[in-house]
């Protein structure tokens, strides 16, 4: 199973003695003054009183409750009831309003608001214009590809290792340039339609087709609509800092930074056709882009782009593309445990990445549909560090783990069998950064989207135990379902961090 594992990957954060932070640490510290004040002025009683609200402090500080310590989770209830008081939770497109004026202007809710998608210049014989996304809000850009992979489900243990060497050497490509800041890969499973088989029946039984074939056809039509189907993607987003600075040697202002992004695509989408197997990488343009947002929202268009598709190569008045204006919800709503978007409703849960590593294929088990109706999706993050910056971090966790395990030898602690890999794995990571390798500290997200009169709350507890089937723990997102759904479905490059170097 070893060979069937992606371990390159650390911890976002580690703490500095036994797993607090640095202000979980001050705080803590600052509360016992009040009782070090009673005991210098021999006030003794009052010293013993301050014991137990010490206690309740370390406890709201540092206990997790359902991920988050519950000052975090006063603070996320306060946000969240603030936002619902000015109506910041509920979205209508300028469309349901009547307002719209410009079909190529983007109306998106929250996380969205503000992305630019611009067309980038022409390239390859066929002249395709790549679709640029501009995140103002946070100052990045980003740029998105559809992935053809056969996938692993037959794979041997020796082709499973390769890909795992091929997903490292795409992120130690990655850092080398000290561009890309994060890659999101993405995988969407939705059951098949069966739209196109149905196209091709149409044109191609005729009516004097014996009966017994016609019947055959419509049995292998219903049958196949078992089966389901999945489009992968991956996002590259670079902060506009690092890309102005390479912008002003490839043309500067907007086309430099876009001749930069399409020479990272070059780059990138060789080492994805290459270690990592993919057949073929195409870089979605901006109509292409806004069908697959379309979807991603509303996962039962997708039959009526696919004949319109087919009409429109008969007839060229038919119009198969989907506006920007309309390629988002004409409603929306962030509720605590699910985000409603016109007919459907998507739950998200965030997943913790197993210590020991992740096991390749081990997402079959989420990706795979419970009933026709839903849709399913994975979305790993890899935030990549720039190396002073993960040397800087690898210092600071060696630190930690070197200061915690002293003062738990001086106190007598028994160092446990956790600890022992913690640091055997942060030795290995300060000798793969001397040898040039990167450091990431991935985050993945899985969703289920289903109409909106299905059971949401039972379709988001299937979503759980498919992912501990999967020998990992899901959270649930309470209160951030609305940025979760964006980073979990849409390939915009959008994620939980905002904050880029």
């Amino acid at each position: 199973m070893a060979a069937r594992t992606f371990d390159a990957f650390t911890t976002p954060k580690a703490g500095v003695i036994w797993g607090l932070t640095v202000p979980q640490l001050l705080f803590l510290s600052v509360a016992t003054f009040p009782a070090w004040m009673a005991i210098s002025s021999q006030r003794w009683l009052a010293g013993v009183l301050w014991v137990p609200v010490w206690l309740l402090l370390l406890f709201l500080t540092v206990v997790p409750l359902g991920g988050r310590p519950a000052v975090g989770w006063l603070a996320a209830a306060t946000a969240f009831a603030i936002a619902g008081l000015n109506g910041w939770l509920t979205f209508r497109s300028k469309a349901a309003t009547g307002t719209l004026r410009d079909l190529d202007e983007l109306d998106m809710p929250g996380a969205l608001t503000g992305v630019e998608v611009l067309d980038g210049p022409p390239v390859g014989l066929t002249q395709r214009r790549v679709a640029v996304i501009k995140h103002g809000a946070v100052r990045t850009w980003a740029i998105t590809a559809r992935i053809e992979h056969d996938g692993i489900a037959m794979a041997t243990d020796a082709l499973c290792s390769r890909y795992a060497d091929g997903l490292t050497e795409l992120l130690d490509t990655a850092a080398r340039g000290e561009l890309i800041s994060e890659i999101h890969l993405m995988v969407r499973a939705t059951p098949d339609d069966c739209t196109e088989r149905e196209l091709w029946l149409r044109a191609n039984i005729t009516p004097d087709a014996p009966v017994t074939s016609v019947a055959t056809q419509i049995e292998h039509l219903r049958w196949s609509q078992a089966g389901v189907r999945t489009e992968a993607f991956i996002t590259l987003v670079i902060p506009d800092n690092r890309l102005s600075k390479e912008a002003r040697h490839m043309g500067g202002a907007t086309d430099g930074r876009m001749n930069t992004l399409l020479s990272l695509a070059a780059e990138i989408g060789a080492v994805v056709t290459g270690p990592m197997g993919a057949r073929e990488v195409t870089w979605l343009t901006s109509p292409e882009l806004a069908q697959t947002v379309r979807l991603g929202f509303a996962p039962g268009d997708r039959a009526g782009l696919v004949a319109a598709a087919h009409d429109a190569s008969a007839d060229a008045s038919v119009n198969a593309s989907v506006p920007w204006a309309l390629a988002g919800p004409s409603q929306a709503y962030a509720a605590v445990r699910h985000y409603a978007h016109d007919a459907w409703a998507t739950v998200t849960a965030t997943v913790k990445l197993p210590e020991r590593g992740a096991t390749m294929g081990g997402w079959g088990h989420v990706l795979a549909p419970s009933e026709a109706v839903e849709r399913r999706s994975v979305a790993v993050v890899f935030p990549i560090e720039k190396q002073s910056a993960a040397d800087r971090k690898a210092a600071q966790q060696e630190f930690g783990q070197s200061l915690g395990q002293g003062l738990k030898d001086r106190l007598g602690v028994r160092t446990g069998a956790k600890d022992h890999r913690r640091q055997a794995k942060l030795d290995r990571v300060e000798v793969q950064l001397a040898m040039g390798a990167t450091l990431s500290h991935p985050y993945a997200l899985c969703s289920t989207t289903v109409p909106a009169t299905a059971p949401v709350a039972e379709f988001g507890r299937r979503l759980d135990a498919a992912i501990r089937r999967g020998g990992m723990a899901p959270q649930r997102l309470d209160m951030s379902q609305d940025l979760a759904f964006v980073t979990a479905t849409l390939p915009l490059g959008v994620s939980l961090t905002t904050r880029h170097q």
